[in-house]
């Protein structure tokens, strides 16, 4: 049957209470991809060094076939590696860089920046070409924040 076109974000809870949040993403082609098994590690090095946790594709492979039962008996196509960037303070990181003049960063969206990368490049752009972003307040995104003295700084 046709899967439709509409994306899920769901709370999931496994038998054993821990809770996840996966998300669903149905393609044009018909496939589907399934993400949402967090994993804080640090980005490597090297691409090279990217593995795969066979252990959360598991896990999603399960989500995926409790979610819809379309997808119990679907053939997995691929499994990949995700690095979401996300700042410190798990807020996005928008505006001049303090101490490197016409250094400019938007970054941290996590997986949100599809969504508003849109919006963050157009006050950025504001804020490269007039020195002040009127779209959006960029004042919370400073990268001036995480430096040594800013009020924010000393209680992340």
């Amino acid at each position: 049957q046709p899967i439709g076109a509409e994306a899920l974000f769901i709370n999931f809870t496994f038998e054993s209470g821990r809770e996840v949040e996966p998300e669903v993403y149905p393609r044009p082609d018909g496939t589907v991809y399934v993400c949402g098994e967090a994993e804080s590690i640090p980005v490597p090095p090297s691409a090279s060094e990217v593995t795969v946790n066979e252990e959360l594709c598991a896990r999603i492979e399960v989500m995926a076939a409790s979610i819809a039962s379309s997808l119990k008996d679907a053939p997995v196509l691929s499994r990949q590696a995700c690095y979401l960037p996300v700042g410190p303070d798990n807020s996005p990181i928008i505006g001049s860089v303090p101490g490197t003049p016409g250094l400019f960063v938007a970054t941290g969206h996590t997986c949100w920046g599809i969504l508003n990368g849109p919006a963050t490049g157009k006050a950025l752009a504001e804020l490269i070409v007039t020195g002040n972003a009127s779209t959006v307040d960029l004042k919370p995104y400073s990268p001036a924040r995480f430096m040594a003295g800013s009020r924010r700084s000393s209680k992340a």
